[in-house]
Order: structure tokens, then sequence, then C-alpha cells
């Protein structure tokens, strides 16, 4: 998303009106204290002529400024550190954000699998936040250790070992700097005052976090989306409390999130391995939408397309439900075509009770307590779970096969070449590809062709009457398509729980076949190469 720039009087017209529309946009740094803001900080606004402005937290924290104790701007979403459309900056930060500079990691490499040069990739990140990959790195260390002093009971030198840091004498150093205290006084003032975090579990770690997200947010839309596809075991909804098994890097975890919270969310998360903690984060993060900005596509969509306003106004902040891979993504796009959700649950409750071990029992949380199928493997073994067609069946093991092994189809490249491979594949057609970035990969301008609950929904309101009409009238949504997907498919819920029939009869009219009750992802013809 391209974002209009603005002067440093429009900046501190911002900061005085504490427009949490800002937040992340930019950041105000007093030089009389040494201290970086959010625009929405609701400390006593500086004088202008003592303050001045970063276009990044990294930046902030490479001049010298420490982070403010009261709007805790370490961790904004929608910031600058997130760029939806896929820019080299945006894809070079969600890599440092998931580990790409810890360990082993190096900038080059990282250059390497952006497929630029060091200097290029060195230039793209300080235009777009004034600050290069080892400064970022830096702070997400940093914004890590922090995470676990105050979310664990774990020694300080494991902390600054497992948060990325060289030696203990750095991780104190770059600590103190950038949260003006050590880190023993910050676990001292946090224990303190919330009673101390959740212990570790005998053979693996229990640390709480909690996630900073862009209100609005409709944490009930997402919890019923995921309520639909629990896989029993590995997924669970009690109430807003949602908790879900996950593979990280080094093992697997539980993650449990209580998506009705108000201000941050609150996330428990056990962990096989603890080097996982940021990878857990950032998985929770693109799992929910959090770094959406709700704002500017909530007012984008009812603008353009001004039928789907009232579907706005009645669930703002809406956000894409993610998986936590393509591959995935991809098993159910592909399970569940010309079936129902309720039925693609099915089978790949079938496949995970033939193909998974249960997870150690230090794990286990809330009825979770089984790893989810890996796709490769339920692929592999098609033939032992999946209950359809013979074609269907072969797509399952090429098209998965060929995404779990041979296609490099790493979620920092750019949407189109990813839908380029996806659709070079046997079996698979543009409302699958479609389907799978949106889930797979948060892509955010996408709306599935030939999708038979989003006709239905634009049907009921008037939007639409075929699939070509529906697609021309969601072209002035871009570059937000996928949410006015994510309303349209909402809608279509809301009407079949309100009115079975009266959807039902919407949906067949006109369309070739009709969507059973519950589809939420279905398309009227088969796709892709003939089989």
């Amino acid at each position: 998303m391209t974002r209009t720039a603005m002067t440093d009087d429009e900046r501190y017209a911002a900061i005085r009106a504490r427009d949490t529309r800002f937040d992340g946009m930019f950041f105000t740094c007093v030089r009389s204290t040494g201290i970086f803001c959010r625009p929405s900080c609701p400390a006593r606004t500086p004088q202008r002529g003592g303050v001045d402005f970063a276009p990044s937290a990294a930046a902030a924290v490479a001049g010298g400024f420490r982070a403010c104790k009261r709007c805790g701007p370490t961790a904004p979403p929608g910031s600058p550190d997130d760029d939806p459309m896929g820019s080299l900056s945006g894809r070079a930060l969600r890599l440092i954000d998931e580990g790409a500079l810890d360990e082993e990691g190096t900038v080059p490499d990282l250059a390497r699998r952006l497929a630029v040069s060091e200097r290029t990739l060195h230039r793209a990140l300080v235009a777009v936040t004034g600050a290069g990959a080892l400064a970022h790195a830096r702070m997400r260390r940093a914004r890590r250790a922090h995470e676990l002093v105050i979310g664990s009971e774990l020694p300080l030198a494991q902390i600054a070992h497992v948060s990325g840091f060289g030696s203990e004498r750095q991780f104190h150093e770059t600590f103190t700097q950038l949260f003006g205290h050590s880190p023993s006084a910050v676990r001292e003032r946090s224990h303190g005052r919330a009673g101390g975090p959740s212990r570790a579990a005998e053979g693996g770690s229990v640390v709480t976090a909690r996630l900073a997200v862009r209100r609005p947010f409709d944490g009930a839309g997402l919890a019923a989306w995921f309520a639909h596809r629990a896989v029993p075991g590995v997924e669970d909804l009690s109430g807003s409390v949602w908790t879900r098994a996950v593979r990280l890097p080094h093992g697997p975890g539980v993650l449990q999130i209580d998506l009705g919270a108000a201000g941050a969310l609150p996330v428990s998360m056990r962990l096989a391995d603890l080097r996982d903690h940021a990878a857990a984060i950032s998985l929770a993060r693109r799992l929910l939408d959090l770094d959406a900005d709700p704002v500017g596509i909530d007012g984008g969509l009812s603008a353009s397309v001004p039928a789907l306003a009232p579907l706005v106004d009645a669930r703002p902040g809406a956000r894409l439900p993610g998986t936590p891979s393509l591959a995935e993504a991809l098993l159910w796009a592909v399970t569940g075509q010309q079936i129902t959700t309720s039925q693609a649950r099915e089978q790949i409750t079938r496949a995970t009770d033939l193909l998974t071990e249960e997870l150690p029992a230090d794990l286990h949380l809330s009825g979770v307590h089984r790893a989810p199928v890996d796709p490769g493997i339920a692929a592999a073994h098609a033939e032992e779970w999946f209950r359809g067609p013979a074609a269907r069946r072969r797509t399952l093991v090429s098209a998965i096969g060929a995404v779990s092994t041979d296609l490099d189809l790493d979620v920092s490249r750019p949407v189109d070449e990813l839908r380029a491979d996806l659709l070079a594949l046997r079996g698979i057609g543009p409302w699958t590809a479609d389907y799978v970035l949106l889930r797979g990969v948060r892509a955010i301008d996408v709306a599935p062709a030939r999708d038979v609950a989003l006709l239905g929904a634009a049907r009921d309101l008037g939007l639409a009457e075929d699939h070509a009409s529906l697609q021309q009238e969601l072209v002035p949504a871009a570059p937000w398509r996928s949410y006015a997907s994510m309303h349209l498919w909402h809608h279509q819920a809301s009407l079949r729980r309100s009115s079975p029939r009266r959807a039902s009869a919407r949906t067949r009219r006109g369309s070739t076949a009709a969507a059973p009750p519950s589809v939420h992802s279905s398309h009227s013809a088969p796709e892709g190469h003939p089989s």
C-alpha cells in the first residue's frame, strides 16, 4: 500500500490529536528526554521545536532514542515494518521477523534469498524505514527478549541466548538502552504487577505474551471461521479462546489466544524448543492477520464499493484467517472442492487420525493433543483417507507433493509469481490458486473466481447476478479485494444461519452448481488441467 507523504507539521498535528490512525506510520522522537513514542501516546505533547520524526522504531533506536513506557512503540502493528503489498522492504522485514538473521543468518544470505544485492536491500530498507537490516534484527531480538523477560521465568543468560544475542553483555546493553532499565529490573516490576508468568512445564516451556493489534478487530469472525474448520485434537474453540497445535522450526508447539480480549491479545505458548519463541509469535500474528490496517481497509471498501458499506459497518476490522503454510492451505482447498466445509473437515480429520502422533504430554492444552497433519505426508497417503473423485486424489498427490518438495514457494516471493507457479500445477485453477494465496500467504487483493458462496452473498446485496459481473464490481475494491471477499463470505454464512432455504435459492439462481450449506470455498466447475 502506498503511504501518502506527510510534512513534519502534519505529523505534529497528528500527535497533538493523539490520532491512533497514524500509529506505525511514523514515530515521535523527543530530544529532551531521549524517548520515542507512537503518535497516539497519552503523555503530554512535547513542544514542536523539541521533536524529530522517525519512519520506524528501528530508526529511532539507531538514533539513540529509547522506547516510551506508556505507549510501548516497539511493536506497533501496521507499521512500515509490515508491507502487505509484498515490496522488497516488506518481504525482507518479514523474513527478519521470522529469524532470517538469527543464529547463522547473515545479511548476504538474506539478500541472496530475496534475489537482490546487499546494496539494493540496504537502500530499499533505508528508503522505507530509515534503518538497515542489522538495526531491524537488533530491534527484533530486543522485543523477543523483553517478551521472555516478562513472560517467562527463564534465567536471563538463557534469554540472551535464545533471543539471538552474541553475549550476555550485548543483551544487557541493548535491552537497557531500549527499555531504560536492566532486564532484571523490568522482570521484577512486571512480576510484582502481574503476579508472575506461567511456569515452565517439564520437558517444554510455557511462555506468555501479549499480541499488539490495531483496532477494530473482528475476533468473533475469526473464531467462527476457525471453529467451523477445527480438526479435533489439533484445534479447539472455547468461547473466544482459540487453541491450536502448530509445527515450528525446532519442534511442535501449542498456541492459545483469547480472540475476544480488549486491547492486546493474551497468548500462552507451549513450546517443545524455546528457540521457536520468535517463530511462534510471528506465526500467530500471520494466522490472525494482526498487522492489517483496519481503518484504511474498512474506509477503502465502504467508499469504493457502497454495497459493502453495511457489511463493513456491521463487522469492522474483518481479518484474513491464515494457515501455517501455503501447502496446508492447498490441502484444504483441493480437499474441499465441490463439497461442504464440514465434509472437508471430516476428510482432514481422517488424515490426521491416520498419519499423526500424539504431542508430548507437557504440550497438551484444552483438548489439543495432536500435531497437525503434514500436507506432504497427507498427499502421499491420499488413497488411505481421501474419499472423492480419482482426479482430485491425483491432484492432491501431484500438486501438494510439488509444493512440499519441488517448488520454491517461499512466502516472501511476490504474490504474482506464486500464483503463476500454482496455476502451472496439474489440477489447480484460478479459484484454488487465489483461495490458497488468500489463506496461505495473506494475499490481500484476490477475489476467488467463480466462488458460489461469494456470488450468493452478492446477489442478496444486489451487487451482482453472475460471476463475471461480480469480478467487475469488485475491481474498485483493489487493493483490498481479499477483505471484500471475507465480508461476502461472512454475509453468506449469516444468510444460511438465518434462512437456509432463502440463501440456497439465491445461490442456485443462474449458477451451474449450488453451494451446499456452510460452503465458504467452492466453485461451480472443476478446475485446472484435464485429468
